[in-house]
C-alpha cells in the first residue's frame, strides 16, 4: 500500500520514517521547498515523486500539516482524488470529520502523544501511542499502515478529543513550562545555567519517580502538604517581584491543598487568595 505525506515537519518526519522503514513510504510534500529538500535528504528518499502523482497514486494520504493548514492542503489535493483514498490528519485537537464526506474517500485523526523537540532519526523513542478517531475503514487500515512495533493505537471518541489534546498539553508543554520558572529562579539566585541539570534536574526525576512509585497524595512533600503557613507566606512575599511565578505558585498549590492538614487548609486558601 502506498503512502503520501504531506507536511514535513518534525512529527511527519518521524512517522514517515517508520514508515519508510516498513516500505509504505511513497513520496512526500511540503509547500515549502526548503523544509521539502531537506526532508528528502532526512528519509533518503531516492526518488521523490512530483506532487500530483504522489496523491493520485498514494492510496493512503498523510496530511502532517499545522491544524489551520489541514483543509488548505486538502483542498490542493482533492482535484487529484478520483479513487478510494484513506486520508489522516495529526491534529490532536481536530475530528476526523474536518475532512469532507465523499463516497470514495475513508477519514480519520491519528495524532502522535508525543512530543517532537527537533527532527532527529531515529528517534530514541521506540513506540508512540496514536489516539485514533474517525471512520471504521480509515482505523482498519491504520493499524495495518503502522507497525505494531512502534505503534499502540487508541480509538478515542469525538467528543473527547479536546480533553484528549488538554492531556497532551499538561504532560509536555506545562511541564516544559515549570522548567522555565525553575531557570528564572536559578537566574535570581546568580546561578549558571548548568545548575538546572545538576541541581535541580534530579530532584524534578525523583519527583517524578515518586508519583510513578506512590501516587501523587504520598508522593508530595513541601510546605503546602506539611501546611506550612508561615513558609508559603514568605515564598509569596518574595514572588511578587515575579508576578509569572506568583501566580504559577498559587496555582500549583491550588491543585494539592486538599491534600494539605484538614485544619490548614482554611487558612491556607485565605493566603493563596483561593475562593
Amino acid at each position: 500500500m502506498k503512502i503520501g505525506l504531506i507536511g514535513c515537519g518534525r512529527a511527519g518526519l518521524t512517522i514517515g520514517y517508520f514508515l519508510k522503514k516498513k516500505n509504505l513510504l511513497y513520496g512526500i510534500f511540503d509547500k515549502d521547498k526548503n523544509a521539502l529538500k531537506k526532508a528528502v535528504k532526512i528519509l533518503k528518499i531516492k526518488k521523490n515523486p512530483d506532487y500530483a502523482d504522489l496523491i493520485k497514486n498514494s492510496r493512503v494520504l498523510l496530511f502532517a500539516t499545522p491544524d489551520d493548514e489541514i483543509i488548505n492542503a486538502y483542498n490542493k489535493a482533492k482535484e487529484y482524488i478520483t479513487e478510494r483514498k484513506y486520508l489522516f490528519h495529526f491534529s490532536g485537537l481536530l475530528p476526523a470529520e474536518i475532512f469532507p464526506k465523499r463516497r470514495n474517500i475513508y477519514r480519520a485523526s491519528i495524532h502522535p502523544f508525543a512530543t517532537f523537540p527537533g527532527v532527529v532519526m531515529p528517534s530514541e523513542r521506540d513506540r508512540y501511542i496514536l489516539f485514533a478517531q474517525g471512520d471504521k475503514g480509515s482505523i482498519k487500515i491504520a493499524r495495518t499502515i503502522f507497525p505494531k512495533k512502534n505503534f499502540l493505537i487508541r480509538k478515542i471518541k469525538k467528543e473527547q478529543k479536546s480533553l484528549y489534546h488538554l492531556l497532551g498539553v499538561f504532560s509536555s508543554n506545562f511541564v516544559v513550562s515549570l522548567s522555565e520558572a525553575i531557570q528564572i529562579i536559578i537566574k535570581r539566585l546568580g546561578w549558571k545555567k548548568k545548575e538546572f541539570e545538576t541541581t535541580a534536574l534530579p530532584m524534578i526525576l525523583d519527583s517524578l519517580n515518586n508519583v510513578v512509585k506512590y501516587g501523587v497524595k504520598t508522593g508530595l512533600s513541601g510546605p503546602v502538604i506539611r501546611g506550612d503557613v508561615k513558609t508559603i507566606e514568605k515564598h509569596l512575599k518574595i514572588l511578587r517581584s515575579h508576578p509569572e511565578l506568583y501566580d504559577t505558585y498559587r496555582s500549583l498549590s491550588h491543585l494539592i491543598i486538599r491534600y494539605a492538614p484538614r485544619q490548614s487548609q482554611k487558612v491556607l486558601k485565605k493566603i493563596l487568595k483561593i475562593n
